[in-house]
């Protein structure tokens, strides 16, 4: 009888690219790659072609505010035109009276960007597609890395699976989507994952 004792909450999760990495596929070559990142940039690096990308992690916001000549409120008005928003200067309406004047378009950093989630098997920080990635009767089977992969296999092939000791209430299970835990999938899904394995 395999027994498992079940990882905290957040052991594989998008955050888990700060420490170990999201293997990803490469954008040039469809060779393996890895997603990191560091508390300002995200980094992709290709281990086949070399081919390396830098995403600044912060969100900015682009606006133009000032003091309207005509009826001399103030305002504020956001650049969401991302093709405006490299422009120095730019002429914007006065939201309360419609006068349009030429204003400097301001950047201000408003926090970093935390997209947590993997979605539609991709990660979270350039939308590459991850290289373990699958599907299960139309549903997407993924795993962030190999540690991620192993863990699966270990926890869906077990026979008796149990929390951790101590206070946590939420484990790694948690993330896992209802059909890769029911008893009538997990072999099939096991079998999955093992070929992901020997790629």
């Amino acid at each position: 009888m395999s027994r498992i004792i079940d990882e905290p909450y957040f052991t594989y999760s998008a955050y888990n690219a700060l420490t170990s990495g999201i293997q990803v596929k490469c954008p040039k070559c469809h060779g393996t790659g890895m997603v990191t990142a560091d508390d300002d940039n995200a980094y992709f690096r290709c281990l086949s072609c070399g081919h390396q990308e830098t995403r600044d992690r912060t969100i900015y916001r682009y606006d133009v505010h000032n003091q309207c000549k005509n009826c001399g409120r103030y305002y504020r008005v956001d650049i969401e035109d991302t093709a405006k928003q490299h422009f120095s200067v730019l002429h914007v309406a006065c939201p309360y009276c419609g006068t349009t004047m030429s204003g400097e378009v301001h950047k201000t950093a408003e926090a970093f960007s935390y997209i947590g989630e993997i979605r539609d098997g991709r990660e979270p920080y350039f939308r590459l597609e991850l290289w373990f990635l699958t599907s299960f009767q139309g549903k997407s089977v993924w795993a962030l890395n190999r540690e991620h992969l192993a863990y699966l296999i270990g926890y869906l092939s077990a026979d008796l699976r149990e929390k951790p000791p101590g206070r946590a209430k939420m484990t790694q299970a948690d993330h896992l989507p209802t059909f890769m835990k029911t008893a009538k999938n997990r072999e099939r899904i096991v079998k999955l994952l093992r070929q992901m394995q020997e790629e």
